[in-house]
């Protein structure tokens, strides 16, 4: 892969995850509560940054 593209798309990946979070956050403390929204922001906002993590780690050799 094309390292600035592998960059560029870890970097969106970090971005989308945290604000993922921060929107489950948001969702789970509105009254009435919107739980449904929560999970589903927290849920793809966790998956976002395992997948920025997955990339950003050094290749095993």
């Amino acid at each position: 892969m094309n390292p600035n593209l592998k960059i560029f798309i870890t970097i969106f990946c970090y971005i989308s995850g945290v604000m993922g979070v921060v929107t489950a956050v948001l969702n789970a403390s509105q009254q009435p509560t919107k739980t449904t929204a929560a999970i589903i922001a927290g849920a793809l906002g966790v998956a976002f940054l395992f997948a920025g993590i997955a990339l950003s780690r050094r290749p095993r050799l």
